[in-house]
């Protein structure tokens, strides 16, 4: 049995190794805002689910370029992932002083026809090298499918 132990902790060394340059979840980044649509609004899979809002690497104080929205369903599963375009917030680079955090907007139109009905929260997720920095939105939305 002792024969088998050095051959399975190499085996784990080497698995664990596999992961070290696949991205990571980062401890909440609670600055981010989605703008639109607004919390509780009732949305159709007929229509592209439009987003817009800003958000940024606070503990660095960056504006990671990479940056997505994951749609998550009530049971907590990941439903979809979109990505979405960087844009101009002076608004943003006023309101906390930081000319920095002029493109710290984004937006996003993301077609939501394979979703089914259901209420679904969003996360924006900021990807800077292998650190990712998920953002809950605490807003809900009622998506309701118009398939069958």
């Amino acid at each position: 049995m002792r024969y088998l132990y050095l051959p399975a902790v190499a085996m784990l060394g080497l698995l664990a190794a596999c992961d070290a340059g696949k991205p990571k979840d980062i401890a909440v980044n609670s600055y981010c805002s989605l703008d639109s649509p607004k919390a509780e609004a009732k949305l159709s899979t007929s229509a592209p689910f439009e987003v817009w809002g800003w958000a940024y690497n606070v503990a660095a104080g960056t504006v990671p370029k990479d940056i997505s929205l994951e749609i998550i369903s009530s049971g907590g599963e990941v439903a979809m992932t979109a990505p979405l375009v960087r844009s101009s917030r002076p608004d943003v680079a006023k309101a906390f002083a930081k000319p920095d955090l002029e493109m710290a907007g984004f937006t996003g139109v993301v077609d939501i026809g394979a979703l089914k009905s259901g209420v679904y929260t969003v996360k924006i997720i900021q990807q800077e090298g292998i650190s990712r920095f998920a953002c809950t939105s605490p807003s809900k939305f009622d998506i309701k499918s118009t398939k069958g």
